[in-house]
């Protein structure tokens, strides 16, 4: 059987490259819906730029500015606290960590949506802060909503994407990564002077740039109601009609056109592939409950700590690490 699957790949994956369009940056800009769609939703990528220089770089600046410093005397006077103020908003890793978990039960586009509503909550709570605990209690909150976006965004890309330009995607979520870094750069350099930069400073030098993170995750939070789903997803739902629906329509091919059906295929294989293997190698956690699905995400994510080369990352670090 091994040398039918085989060849049947190879024929689907030659016959792919024939029907399919060109790869890389003209393969997006020849296919304008897929890339409308892609470089909409690779505003989470801005969002995260923008995130990751306010809330680590520029936040640190923030601690030494005084109108901040006068307003969160008691966090900013203590190291321990400092640091703390600072160091809380790594817990974005349990935003990643939750999100593979509702993308599978949510929807990829609602998760997006949850997640933009979650890093508004923080953001809000951050701008409209009288004191420490509120700035802690943002900074965690943010976190989780840009750790899931961090994720979620990238996996909707490449299943929204034909094969051929996904490692573009990847280029693209990167460059709105480092704009949005940009961005964030100079609104801090801009607000740091509003009312001066000694006791005359106002607070809107630092409130000012954590609202206006707001705007694009607002963006981002009101179209994403009107994105597709992912074909992958609703396949994996039992969709197959909409899954169908949407590569036509996102391809701009009709629905019986060759190229859709092996698209179409090759997912519908790899759900299959996945379920049966689930089955064979987890068969008592196959009820669909939360607790079910929640060991068989910890034991996934354990199995990848045994494969050979995972084995292999502490001694690649180690040397990485060891001085000459």
């Amino acid at each position: 059987m091994a040398p039918i699957a085989g060849g049947a790949g190879t024929y689907a994956a030659e016959k792919r490259k024939q029907l399919g369009g060109k790869s890389g940056i003209p393969g997006l800009i020849q296919n304008k819906r897929v890339f409308g769609l892609t470089v909409f939703a690779s505003m989470g990528g801005l969002l995260y730029g923008m995130y990751h220089d306010l809330q680590c770089y520029s936040f640190a600046a923030y601690i030494w500015m005084r109108s901040f410093e006068d307003r969160m005397a008691s966090a900013v006077d203590d190291a321990g606290k400092k640091g703390w103020l600072v160091a809380i908003l790594e817990c974005a890793w349990l935003g990643t960590l939750v999100t593979g978990y509702l993308a599978d039960k949510l929807s990829r586009r609602y998760t997006i949506i949850l997640a933009v509503v979650v890093f508004i909550i923080g953001a809000i709570v951050q701008v409209t802060a009288q004191g420490p605990p509120s700035i802690y209690g943002g900074r965690f909150v943010v976190g989780l909503g840009v750790g899931s976006l961090s994720m979620i965004v990238p996996l909707y890309n490449a299943e929204l994407a034909p094969p051929e330009v996904r490692g573009s995607l990847v280029a693209l979520q990167q460059l709105a990564i480092v704009f949005g870094i940009l961005v964030s750069f100079w609104i801090d350099y801009g607000t740091n002077y509003i009312g001066g930069t000694g006791e005359t400073q106002s607070e809107a030098a630092w409130r000012l740039p954590l609202a206006l993170q707001i705007v694009p995750a607002l963006i981002l939070g009101v179209g994403a109601l009107y994105l597709p789903f992912s074909p992958r997803w609703l396949v994996n739902q039992g969709r197959e009609e909409e899954a169908l629906q949407v590569l036509s329509h996102t391809r701009d091919l009709p629905a019986d056109s060759e190229l859709i059906n092996i698209e179409f295929l090759e997912i519908k294989a790899q759900y299959i592939f996945e379920k049966e293997t689930s089955q064979m190698k987890y068969p008592q956690w196959q009820d669909g409950s939360f607790s079910s699905d929640f060991k068989l995400g910890l034991h996934e994510y354990i199995s990848l700590l045994g494969t050979p080369s995972m084995s292999k990352l502490p001694r690649l670090f180690s040397n990485l690490t060891r001085c000459p």
